[in-house]
């Protein structure tokens, strides 16, 4: 009889640390679609995808709970059969908004590794996407250029007065070279300028800009790109970065080259 008892409260202990989440397939967000209709609950796990930033539920259904970390866990989401958030009476007295805007807000779902779902009463259920936001991280030396871009070269610098490079240069304009090599058929046009805040634009200035140009388009030519792919120009101090520039690292950046993608 204690053997049974033991049993049974073996198997009894068995059935309750097994719930239905436990089971639940791991599918992914496209495939939610597809699930067939049924009137008993469902449970699924959605497969983390690192190109969306959230899901809204909608669809023909009773009754979406969301689990986001664990199987069984407390605490949940819930969300009616229009896929809205269904805020508990915590949410309603933390006094966080629960107007019709912040409800919409508040009913994307945030997919992490572990995410389980809940569905009762369901006739249909599909999901929009909101993708992630990707910020344009690429180097100028790393992008797609076509007709029309201008590259600003702010890393090319010159000594004061002349058309000699500073050392700093010589890493941007090997990066220059490399993206005339990698693009065959790129044309550019290399334009010069100097450093004359509050001043006309001199003779002095405009051949020194043009100097400049030249310096880089020469540089490029003794590396082998071929000079009918390269032009220069010389703009003097007539299109200076900052044109009341009062410090020296302002004045540097104003002796500097730019180019344009012909």
């Amino acid at each position: 009889m204690k053997v049974f008892i033991f049993v049974l409260i073996i198997l009894c202990f068995g059935v309750r640390a097994q719930t239905p989440c436990e089971f639940a397939k791991t599918i992914s967000i496209d495939s939610v679609k597809n699930i067939p209709s049924s009137k008993s609950v469902i449970y699924f796990k959605l497969k983390e995808d690192s190109s969306i930033h959230s899901i809204n539920f909608y669809g023909d259904f009773g009754l979406i709970e969301i689990n986001p970390k664990e199987c069984g866990s407390g605490n949940f989401i819930k969300l009616d059969s229009n896929g809205l958030i269904i805020p508990t009476h915590e949410m309603i007295n933390s006094g966080v908004c629960y107007c019709k805007t912040c409800v919409q807000r508040y009913s994307r779902i945030k997919i992490d590794d572990n995410t389980y779902i809940k569905i009762s009463n369901l006739n249909s259920v599909s999901v929009t996407k909101n993708i992630k936001q990707v910020k344009e991280t690429l180097a100028w030396f790393e992008k797609n250029f076509k007709t029309g871009d201008k590259i600003r070269l702010d890393k090319i610098l010159f000594v004061g007065g002349e058309a000699r490079f500073r050392n700093v240069s010589y890493s941007s304009l090997e990066k220059l070279y490399k993206v005339l090599i990698n693009n065959p058929i790129l044309k550019i046009e290399i334009q010069g300028h100097v450093n004359g805040p509050g001043k006309r634009n001199t003779k002095k200035n405009q051949e020194l800009s043009e100097a400049r140009a030249k310096a880089v388009m020469d540089y490029l030519i003794k590396k082998g790109i071929d000079s009918i792919r390269l032009s220069s120009v010389g703009f003097g101090n007539t299109k200076m970065i900052y044109p009341k520039a009062k410090s020296e690292n302002e004045m540097r950046f104003n002796r500097r080259v730019d180019v344009l993608v012909m």
